[in-house]
């Protein structure tokens, strides 16, 4: 490998040496399935188990290689419980959702040995040969590997979290369900998130940049090379909504990262909570019905019927025709 601007750059046909990170918070049949689809499609890389223990140990995880962590090993390396309200949360409630960067540091101070760090959370299929995506990074020389996907930066939901520390015109975000490091990146993005944790308890500053705007800001900022997903590899299965489940995996495109996959409990789950009108579950059209027909109906009829209960009754005491109908019951 050689040096070009400080970026290393590895030569045609050397893949990196590069641990990929499968992150989870549980482990039963279905995390099983996801990890034995990832070793599927690894060659040279050696793969990790990184689990979230902090509700509780995860048992059956059979693989040799495990990391585990709570909330306050996080909190040990120096940073701090912050996110969400912009202030020092005293709990741990979403931390390391917020702070979806957290749990790699620890990784990186534990196996430092690496020259890419490709992390996963348990519902990413990547459906193509992974040593061929992190050849392609070293050959670009790449730091950083996430994707720009959703509203404009100007209209995106956690912009005032980045604003009190970055001008308006530095603000990038990424997704990072599924994203690939440098050493050089990651060591660097560990570092700036301890110095702001020092100005963020001096009170310099009042707001804690959520990790997507965190992670592609800095980069950017800093001179790092950041390369698309899409640039590797094809995307268009690749978002933060709605979800897929499993047996779409069967006819996705070859070369695809998809995003998020579910088993079919999980899959009822995830449609169910999105924040779908009335119309929505009267349309048999809708995303909801079409993405619910992927299943016999036995399989969400009962979740269905629930949650648009739910929503009628929350339309109706919010009208006045709720109120009537409640005044009459009085």
């Amino acid at each position: 490998m050689m040096k070009t601007n400080d970026a290393v750059v590895f030569g045609a046909g050397h893949v990196p040496h590069y641990a990929v990170i499968f992150r989870t918070h549980f482990w039963d049949a279905f995390a099983q399935r996801q990890f034995d689809r990832i070793r599927q499609n690894v060659k040279s890389g050696d793969i990790f188990v990184l689990v979230d223990e902090t509700h509780g140990k995860v048992s059956g995880i059979t693989h040799d290689r495990v990391v585990r962590h709570t909330e306050q090993d996080l909190v040990d390396l120096g940073l701090p419980r912050a996110g969400g309200d912009n202030k020092l949360w005293a709990g741990a409630s979403n931390m390391l959702w917020f702070n979806g960067d957290y749990p790699l540091y620890l990784f990186l101070r534990q196996q430092p040995g690496y020259d890419y760090y490709l992390q996963m959370e348990y519902d990413v299929v990547i459906n193509t040969d992974v040593d061929s995506l992190v050849l392609k990074a070293g050959t670009d020389g790449a730091d950083f590997v996430g994707l720009t996907k959703g509203e404009p930066v100007d209209e995106w939901m956690w912009l005032h979290t980045c604003t009190d520390l970055y001008r308006m015109s530095e603000i990038r975000y990424k997704l990072i369900c599924l994203s690939l490091f440098s050493n050089r990146g990651l060591t660097t993005l560990f570092e700036a998130r301890l110095a702001m944790a020092d100005k963020l308890r001096a009170g310099l500053i009042q707001a804690w940049p959520f990790c997507e705007g965190f992670i592609a800001t800095e980069m950017a900022r800093n001179g790092f090379v950041s390369v698309e997903w899409s640039q590797y590899s094809e995307t268009n299965h690749y978002d933060t909504w709605p979800p897929f489940v499993e047996a779409d995996l069967f006819v996705m495109p070859s070369g695809s990262i998809v995003h998020p996959v579910l088993d079919r409990n999980r899959y009822v789950a995830s449609l169910m909570k999105v924040k779908v009108g009335l119309f929505g579950y009267l349309n048999p059209n809708s995303l909801l019905h079409r993405k619910l027909r992927r299943l016999p109906p036995s399989a969400y009829l009962k979740a269905l019927m629930g949650t648009f209960t739910q929503k009628v009754t929350r339309v109706l005491r919010s009208t006045s025709l709720g109120s009537h109908l409640r005044g009459r019951r009085v």
